[in-house]
Parts: C-alpha cells; structure tokens; sequence
C-alpha cells in the first residue's frame, strides 16, 4: 500500500489499517502482566482490549455497508451516529466485564449471579442496543444490494465482505452455543462472555476465528503488483465500468449498448 496515496485506497483497505493495529491490542500482548502483578488490572485491560476490538470490528461492518454506496463521507452525518451506538455497546460490556472482575479479585466467593439485579439496566440495555445494532446493520446490507447489486465492481465487494462476515458470525454463534448451551438466557451471560475462557479449545477457537477473519481480509484486499494502473481511479461508483472484462467492454452488452452510444 506504501506505493498509493492514502486517497487512492478504498474504504475496506483504510479500515484494514486500523483493525489490524487494534488486532494486536486483541491478542493481548500483555498478558505477561498477569504472573508480575498480583491484582485484577491485567485482567481488566484485556477485557478492556477484547471490547474495544470486537467494537471497532462493529463499526467496520457498519461503516462498509453504508459507505459503498456514498463517495463523500463526512463525520457528523456519517461516522458520528454509528460511533455513538457502538460506543454504548463497548461501555455497557466493559462495565458488566469489570464489575466482575474486580468483585471476584475481591471475595473469591463472589457469585455474579446473586447480585445482578443491581445490573438490570445495564444488562437491558445492552440487549436493546444490540437488537438496534443488528436491525440496522440489516437494513444497510439490504439497501446496499439494492442499489449496487448490477455494478460488477461494487456486487463483487458486498458478496465478499458480506459471505466472510456471515462465516464468521455464524461459528461465533456455534461456538458460543456449544460453550454456553442453554445459559445465553441466564441474566450472567455477558459477563461471561466478556472476562473468561473455560478452557484452551475455547480460547483457541475465537483468536484463531477473529485472526484468520482480519489476515483473509488483509490479504484480499492488499494491492496486486500490477495495480498501478487501478490507482488512477479512486473509490467511486461512477468507475465501476473499468473491471468490466474485455468483452463487455469491446462489444458491449444488450443493457449498455445504449448507454455507451450515448456517452460517445
């Protein structure tokens, strides 16, 4: 990427550069604070480290879907809205990940389970955010295939990024149902979540997932070492027509003919 401008590089491959930075936060480099400290803030830093990462990956999926589809992206009216949602979501899962922590360290007979009522609210209120999170990631997936399904280019992109995240979410959810089974319903469940791993599969499983997610995307989206033609063409729609393959763009089809006879 150090051969193109940074506006020459298209919205997944500037996100690319910030989830990748916050990957390594993710897989806690300090970890090793654990057998030099003798409290709970190595603990409360990686809980810290996971949401923030698992937050920002939110945004990123929020931000792809809308933002391919508009060429001018300002920050009020567009990154604005979403940051205030997803940042609820990080403080309410630090706060009931904390929490936990801390009582624990504590009174190592601490039970989450028979104090939570005084979590109640934050524990609604994570769950409306979050139905509110995947109602509207919904509707921009669904608008964006709507208006961008018949631009070669731009459908090539939803499909990717929208298979891969499907992939992803759906061993998240398999993974969590097997780990948990019928305990997502108890009142602890995000807590539990957030803080701990049983044992090293569970662990393994989600690293292993979120890494191979971010390298699959990184790679994809790393720049081929005959692109330096592509980069005269900047992320705009209206330029979806030059990855149209050569026949297309020789004879033409029935749907552009009339189009391209026009323009000349």
């Amino acid at each position: 990427m150090r051969r193109f401008s940074i506006l020459d590089w298209s919205l997944e491959q500037r996100w690319m550069i910030i989830l990748l930075i916050f990957l390594v936060f993710y897989n806690d480099p300090f970890y090793p604070l654990t057998f030099l400290t003798n409290n709970s803030f190595p603990s409360i830093l990686d809980g810290i480290l996971q949401a923030t990462f698992l937050c920002i990956l939110l945004l990123f999926w929020l931000s792809v879907y809308h933002g391919i589809r508009q060429n001018v992206r300002r920050f009020l009216p567009f990154y604005l809205p979403k940051l205030i949602l997803v940042s609820l979501l990080w403080i309410f899962s630090i706060v009931l990940s904390s929490v936990r922590i801390v009582q624990e360290y504590r009174d190592p007979m601490y039970n989450m389970t028979i104090d939570i009522t005084q979590f109640t609210t934050y524990r609604v209120m994570f769950y409306i955010i979050g139905i509110f999170y995947i109602l509207y990631l919904l509707f921009l997936i669904i608008r964006a295939f709507g208006e961008l399904r018949n631009m070669p280019y731009f459908d090539v992109r939803l499909k990717f990024t929208t298979v891969l995240m499907l992939c992803v979410v759906s061993i998240s959810i398999l993974i969590t149902t097997l780990r948990f089974g019928s305990g997502i319903i108890e009142e602890n469940f995000v807590p539990e979540l957030a803080s701990r791993y049983k044992n090293s599969v569970e662990f393994i499983s989600f690293y292993s997932l979120i890494n191979f997610y971010l390298y699959t995307m990184a790679y994809v989206y790393s720049p081929a070492k005959n692109a330096a033609i592509d980069s005269l063409f900047r992320d705009n729609p209206t330029f979806s027509m030059i990855n149209d393959s050569d026949e297309d763009v020789v004879y033409g089809s029935d749907h552009e003919e009339s189009q391209l006879t026009s323009t000349r």
